[in-house]
């Protein structure tokens, strides 16, 4: 096979590639568990979301040229790390490059302090990518007394069980070569890549039948911000140790349910998202090692992610989903052979976003041993912990068990939640195994899974509350402003002037005693999370409903996220039309918006002056805005939006002015909708050419074919859009509209 290659390949790959160039040369299909990284790649490409980093520093200095020979080393050794991989018009493709490969060139930086976090940080979260070089970096950040050396992998040969294998036999390479000797026998010779065997039959219909029927549209939580329009997937961490007296209470509850440990504590997170709005019907990712026994210690990519299914089902005790838990852990153990990347596309799902898997949540338990003194050339190395800034997850709790410390590490998507509630959940997680210590039996919905600190913010509480009609004499209670000096309001007005404002609206209470938010049982709930927005009667107990979603805010203001009357199904997701509406009423020439969605239609309608062409302008705007799952099918535009005697907006008859004016087929004057849904026909195998409105994805289009079409799109018009592109606009006349806007913008 005959390279295509234009990339120039560089540091220590260049000469084994170079001589590959010249002859015939092995290029092997990846996997679908190595293609699936490559999207995550394909979809961030300026993110280095797949790098594993670790460092270690060192007190004095290193000897760069011992270490620039101890990495090339390692890399020889290991067939893995001298793997590279090519990024084809059919998909991805690996090579092994041959053994007298040399290492990544080790960047040396210098550093006016000892603890680079910044540049460790930025160091790691540099993107490697697949061009045909090597997938690892090194650099060593020197400081004024100490070295700090730094490893950056790409997932797709690594993982954290890897992490120790390099880094002892790095420090033994080091140390040989530091002191002009040979090496030692534990490094002579290569290492094979251990390649995963194909899943078995048995193992591929155990996981068909667990996922049978799951919807993973059911896993936001009520905690989470609006999910942004195009996702970077930036990620914060929050770290947290359990005292002693949560210990010990575990370590009782553990014997007295006889369960594992990881499985208590996965239990306890299955019920903690569940209390923040997700499920009853969860799955969670479990990444387990399935390494063989006789290849522990093998470097590479050897993880897969157990999605484990369990229902939390409000009236069941604690005891008994601990018990279905374990049977549901061990049963996934069992057929750990499949990639969970190999089943996912096989689910009942629409796919509305590149974000949208099996789970949005990560449970990660890690047993920690003791490890043993590190040197390097004579010099203590200790680690240092290093992130990438990255988070592929909503959240993903890694919980490190040790001898004589159980610490959490809480790794969250930023773009969808604040620190402070990250900081929360971890606070809550250890509220919760109190309780369930205290009562294993209670039913879960019953539990309180609050923590003091919420109890000290406006709004918080279990005590039940009763919703009951509302009474001439509760308007005293409804005062509301729509900026903290405005005039006092009720919260249907307070709502419409903050509307004004960004998305979600913040509206002031005169007096936070008189306002709660409450969940579907009617207990109060504590800041940050969202529920049905009640008054609250001078008893304190009894609760009027207003209709509007909505969260407290810790400084005592009150988010609105829409009534709850106008909320609609989208994409098996529940949508706010409001937050489309603030959208729409950003733009420039829109002077009223009503959003009217339904599973079959979304459809908005504009006020405005009547222009030619401005309401693909306005759906181009919505789009660049929202994510996919909220975006209009269709604009409208009117003269005016018509409202029902008592104010609310009158649905059917904007549907009917929709119905009334005939769709016409809009111009194709370039050709450009006809030819994309050619390539629609082709890449999913239809008679004819698809609809012009019709979805990619909703057809059984996936990421990989998703790719595919974005190579093909690239031939057609000579215009490279991102695969993130695609899930934004996945019809042909979606994509034809992008395509052009790029094309008037260059």
């Amino acid at each position: 096979m005959q390279s295509a290659e234009k990339t120039k390949p560089g540091d220590g790959a260049a000469a084994a590639l170079l001589a590959a160039l010249t002859q015939k040369r092995r290029l092997d299909a990846a996997t679908p568990k190595e293609s699936a990284l490559w999207l995550l790649d394909r979809l961030l490409p300026d993110a280095g979301v797949n790098n594993v980093p670790f460092a270690v520093r060192v007190e004095g200095r290193l000897d760069t040229a011992a270490l620039q020979s101890a990495v090339d080393t390692v890399v020889r050794r290991h067939e893995v790390l001298r793997t590279v991989y090519l990024d084809r018009q059919a998909g991805l493709v690996r090579e092994v490059l041959g053994e007298s490969t040399r290492g990544p060139r080790v960047e040396v930086h210098e550093s006016d302090t000892d603890v680079p976090e910044k540049a460790l940080r930025e160091f790691a979260a540099t993107p490697i990518r697949c061009d045909g070089r090597l997938m690892l970096r090194a650099a060593v950040f020197r400081g004024p007394g100490t070295d700090t050396l730094a490893v950056a992998v790409h997932h797709l040969v690594f993982d954290a069980a890897s992490v120790p294998v390099l880094i002892g036999e790095l420090a033994a390479a080091y140390d040989a070569h530091a002191a002009g000797g040979d090496l030692p026998d534990v490094l002579r010779g290569t290492v094979p890549a251990l390649r995963a065997a194909e899943p078995r039959a048995e193992s591929l219909a155990h996981w068909r039948g667990a996922l049978d029927g799951f919807d993973p549209a059911g896993l936001d939580l009520d905690c989470t911000r609006p999910a942004p329009a195009r996702p970077t997937l930036a990620g914060d961490t929050v770290l947290h140790v359990l005292d002693d007296d949560t210990r010990a209470l575990l370590r009782g509850l553990q014997r007295t349910l006889r369960a594992p440990e990881g499985v208590v504590l996965l239990t306890a997170f299955c019920v903690l998202l569940a209390a923040h709005g997700a499920g009853p019907d969860l799955v969670v990712g479990s990444p387990v090692n399935v390494r063989p026994p006789e290849g522990q210690s093998a470097i590479g990519y050897h993880v897969n992610t157990l999605p484990l299914r369990l229902a939390v089902d409000p009236r069941r005790g604690f005891r008994e989903l601990v018990k279905e838990a374990r049977t549901t852990f061990f049963g996934a153990l069992a057929h750990s052979d499949v990639p969970v990347d190999a089943i996912a596309h096989e689910t009942a799902r629409e796919t509305v976003s590149w974000r949208d898997t099996l789970f949005q949540h990560m449970f990660n338990y890690v047993p920690v041993e003791p490890a043993p003194p590190l040197t390097l050339g004579g010099l203590h190395a200790q680690p240092v912990h290093v992130e990438t800034g990255y988070s592929k997850f909503d959240v993903e709790l890694f919980v490190q068990s040790g001898p004589d410390q159980l610490g959490l590490r809480l790794l969250y998507c930023a773009e969808l939640l604040d620190r402070a509630d990250a900081e929360a959940l971890t606070r809550r997680y250890a509220a919760l195994l109190h309780t369930v210590a205290a009562e294993p039996d209670r039913p879960v919905g019953e539990l309180d899974v609050w923590s003091d600190e919420d109890r000290a913010l406006p709004g918080p509480g279990t005590a039940r509350s009763v919703a009951a009609p509302a009474r001439e004499a509760d308007r005293d209670l409804d005062t509301f402003r729509a900026t903290p000096g405005g005039p006092a309001l009720g919260l249907a007005e307070a709502a419409r002037r903050a509307a004004d404002g960004t998305y979600p609206y913040v509206v002031h209470p005169l007096d936070a005693r008189n306002v709660a938010v409450v969940d579907r049982a009617g207990r109060r709930l504590p800041a940050g999370v969202r529920g049905e927005v009640c008054l609250v009667r001078p008893d304190g107990a009894t609760h009027v409903a207003t209709g509007w979603t909505g969260s407290l805010r810790r400084d005592g203001a009150l988010e609105l996220y829409g009534q709850a009357e106008r909320v609609a199904r989208r994409h098996g997701r529940a949508v706010h039309p409001e937050r489309v509406e603030a959208v729409l009423l950003a733009h420039p020439e829109v002077t009223g918006a009503v959003f009217v969605a339904a599973d079959e239609a979304a459809l908005a309608f504009v006020t405005s002056d009547e222009r030619p062409g401005l309401t693909d302008e306005v759906a181009a705007h919505a789009a660049r805005l929202l994510p996919r799952a909220v975006q209009p099918d269709r604009v409208v535009r009117t003269d005016a939006l018509p409202r029902r005697p008592d104010g609310g907006w009158d649905t059917a008859a904007l549907l009917a002015l929709a119905a009334a004016e005939a769709r016409t087929e809009q111009a194709d004057p370039d050709g450009l909708v006809g030819d994309l849904r050619g390539l629609w026909r082709d890449l999913l195998g239809l008679a004819e050419p698809a609809d012009a409105d019709a979805n990619f994805f909703a057809l059984g289009g996936h990421s990989l074919l998703g790719a595919q079409l974005v190579q093909r799109v690239d031939d057609v018009t000579g215009t490279r859009i991102r695969l993130a592109d695609l899930f934004d606009n996945p019809t042909p006349r979606a994509l034809a509209r992008y395509l052009r806007e790029l094309h008037d913008d260059s």
